[in-house]
């Protein structure tokens, strides 16, 4: 599987597949999705449209860009998780640091409410 245009870029780790298509594309992010759903029909594979998102990522003013139509079939998200990390369209992190930020203080807690046991 490659993209129909050298600027746009797929990653691929195990069974998952993400598709970066930039604003500047000659080949437009409906194209190469297209694309991506006619190789899995011939090498016999299911796109799970259901777990597929479309994530936009945009400067944090969003007035100074225009918003294409998602793409048919797929929910546009804010956010989405990527090899552990959790990506924001505004290219901020505030998710991802408050997940790790709850994790931590967690852990914290069970580790201090533990017993403690002494050897006799």
């Amino acid at each position: 599987m490659r993209p129909l245009s050298s600027m746009n870029v797929i990653f691929k780790y195990a069974d998952d597949t993400n598709l970066l298509v930039p604003e500047t594309a000659v080949i437009s992010l409906s194209d190469e999705f297209k694309a991506i759903q006619d190789w899995a029909t011939v090498n016999a594979l299911i796109i799970n449209m259901n777990k597929t998102k479309e994530l936009v990522f945009h400067r944090p003013h969003p007035r100074k860009f225009d918003l294409a139509p998602p793409i048919e079939g797929t929910e546009r998200v804010n956010t989405a998780k990527l090899l552990g990390v959790i990506f924001q369209g505004n290219f901020c992190f505030n998710s991802h640091v408050d997940i790790i930020l709850k994790s931590c203080s967690q852990r914290i807690y069970l580790l201090r409410s533990r017993p403690r046991f002494t050897a006799t």
